[in-house]
């Protein structure tokens, strides 16, 4: 928890600076703007692409990537379940993003930590979560 704790201040401060000028501050950080920070960190990964101090995308993705999912391991009931056989490296888990927000578009202006949930929710889905069974909620 302690380097937890400054990680997440530092990422928010980043958040902050980065998303769109608004009284909102954090909230102003949506799925969109997650996903285009994400898409420079896999150029990035990729070698497509420089990271750039004039284009701070990558490292902010890398900073909130790490971030959220180090806080998510102190919560016992998570809702996604990525597996140990999983690489879960910051560029597989940005390249999820990026491909997630593709897909479903009515989540570009939705929280960013709703959409990365989201996102591993629908890829890593728990074994004996409703949303893996066939037909739906279990009874």
């Amino acid at each position: 928890m302690k380097t937890t704790f400054p990680l997440l201040v530092g990422v928010l401060m980043t958040v902050g600076s980065v998303a769109p000028a608004t009284a909102q501050g954090v909230e102003a950080f949506t799925g969109e703007n997650l996903r285009d920070a994400c898409d420079n960190l896999v150029l990035a990964v990729r070698g497509i692409q420089p990271i750039s101090q004039e284009d701070p995308g990558a490292m902010l993705c890398l900073g909130y990537l790490a971030g959220w999912i180090q806080a998510m391991e102190t919560i016992p009931d998570k809702p996604f379940c990525i597996p140990a056989t999983v690489n879960a490296r910051p560029g597989d888990l940005a390249d999820l993003i990026v491909t997630y927000v593709d897909g479903h578009p009515d989540q570009e202006q939705v929280s960013a930590h709703e959409v990365l949930l989201e996102t591993l929710v629908d890829a890593f889905p728990c074994p004996d979560s409703p949303e893996s069974e066939p037909g739906g909620e279990q009874e």
